[in-house]
């Protein structure tokens, strides 16, 4: 990793700027492109959720990205530490507080502010992904309060995370303790459908979202904990009869998480649960990485079941994913994926490139 450092003058406490970066480039297949560089679409009615969607026909197209990161970091002369983190393509956000992060630490422990995990990903984290883009991320687990740095794809971010947001985390021997706060004044979401057979709701707003979380860490295990909670509220619209009625629900989320390490091989599991008054989510899933030379071999499932108001059945879906990683020593990797996400539109995604860290 090249850095720079910028000291301040002497008799100061002297100041850091760390730039690194990372960068990949390869070749993806997936939906959404029809070999010819275009889209090649049709919206289709699929039965199990009651929507229309759109399918695309898979092919092949080329991904890459480059990405320049800075570290700042500077204490006081109390003995306090505060800095910040943010991505070159993240300079707009950073300014509203809704992408990169800032900090504080001592003995009290650390307080960021931004576009932060919650307290319970922060706590029990995610399964390991595969492939050189993460091919659609679907190793990760469903959170209320979920910080969107490492998505790749805006258009995957699901997230009720008013930013930007709080954490604060203390470490006291193996244990460690978060405390999480979505943005007091709220956030407004476009227009949603939480009951896809005859309620589209509206006007959303989150007006509060808080989440917990504890881990506790030591040789190679480690277990962690978390809860969250939000509040909904909107105007719901029966489709039907056109009435429209106000209302105002919490939904709230725990997830318990694990990790051991054996020798080469690491073990990672969840399970957790979801409920309000429209919805009930259930999320559980495994993965291994197996590790030889300069190899790593990874595979992961999970399985997602969530229940809105109205329907009938339960939506349910088992993504999967296998994926190698080369180390070519000096920051390079080759990786490759293979991923089933389960959905009513694609069959499977893969991938395969090269990826470098600065």
């Amino acid at each position: 990793m090249s850095t720079v450092a910028i000291f301040a003058l002497a008799g100061a406490a002297a100041a850091e700027v760390v730039i690194s970066g990372s960068g990949y480039m390869g070749a993806v297949y997936d939906t959404g492109v029809d070999g010819k560089g275009g889209d090649n679409s049709d919206v289709v009615f699929d039965p199990a959720t009651g929507e229309f969607v759109r399918v695309s026909e898979a092919g092949i197209r080329f991904q890459s990205r480059a990405r320049v990161n800075f570290t700042l970091t500077q204490e006081t002369d109390m003995g306090l530490t505060f800095g910040a983190s943010i991505r070159a393509d993240q300079a707009s956000d950073a300014n509203k507080g809704q992408a990169g992060s800032v900090f504080m630490s001592g003995t009290f422990g650390t307080i960021s502010m931004g576009d932060v995990d919650g307290a319970a990903e922060s706590a029990v984290g995610n399964l390991s992904g595969v492939g050189y883009t993460g091919l659609g991320d679907f190793n990760e687990a469903f959170y209320l309060q979920q910080g969107n740095s490492d998505l790749d794809n805006q258009d995957e971010k699901l997230t009720a995370f008013a930013l930007p947001a709080m954490l604060y985390e203390y470490n006291t021997g193996d244990v460690s303790l978060y405390m999480s706060l979505g943005n007091p004044g709220g956030i407004g979401l476009d227009d949603t459908t939480f009951d896809t057979v005859n309620v589209n709701v509206e006007q959303t707003v989150i007006d509060q979202a808080y989440g917990l979380g504890a881990k506790y860490a030591v040789d190679n295990y480690s277990v962690g904990i978390g809860y969250e909670s939000i509040d909904i509220s909107g105007i719901a619209t029966d489709t039907v009869t056109s009435v429209q009625t106000e209302f105002n629900q919490t939904v709230d989320s725990w997830i318990l998480g694990g990790s051991a390490t054996y020798g080469a091989f690491t073990l990672k599991g969840q399970y957790g649960q979801g409920s309000g008054d429209t919805l009930d989510l259930t999320q559980y899933g495994l993965s291994g990485d197996y590790t030889f030379d300069d190899v790593t071999v990874t595979a992961f499932w999970r399985a997602v079941e969530i229940q809105t108001a109205g329907d009938t059945a339960s939506a349910k879906s088992q993504p999967f994913g296998l994926g190698v990683t080369y180390d070519l020593g000096g920051g390079a990797s080759i990786a490759g994926g293979l991923v089933n996400p389960d959905r009513f539109d694609e069959d499977y995604r893969a991938d395969l490139g090269v990826t470098f860290s600065f």
